[in-house]
């Protein structure tokens, strides 16, 4: 597996404000690229790309992202009384 260069047409751009993997972006290892795609694997290589972070730091404020994220999407229902 090797690197085309097919993937730079996918490159994502990093917004400071936010988490990466939190965005739906995704990460090819062999192409060491993050990638704005919504396959599994990588458009140029075929390597299956990586979705979640691998540092603790990343993975708490990922989580907190997602939730908020969640959140404002679909908003926990009230109970009727």
């Amino acid at each position: 597996m090797v690197c085309k260069g097919v993937c730079h047409r996918y490159k994502a751009k990093w917004a400071s404000s936010q988490f990466r993997y939190a965005t739906g972006q995704k990460r090819c290892n062999v192409c060491e690229i993050f990638l704005n795609w919504d396959g599994i694997s990588c458009p140029c290589c075929g390597m299956m790309l990586r979705t979640r972070p691998r540092s603790i730091k990343v993975k708490t404020g990922t989580k907190a992202c997602r939730r908020k994220t969640l959140n404002e999407r679909w908003p926990k229902e009230t109970a009727m009384s």
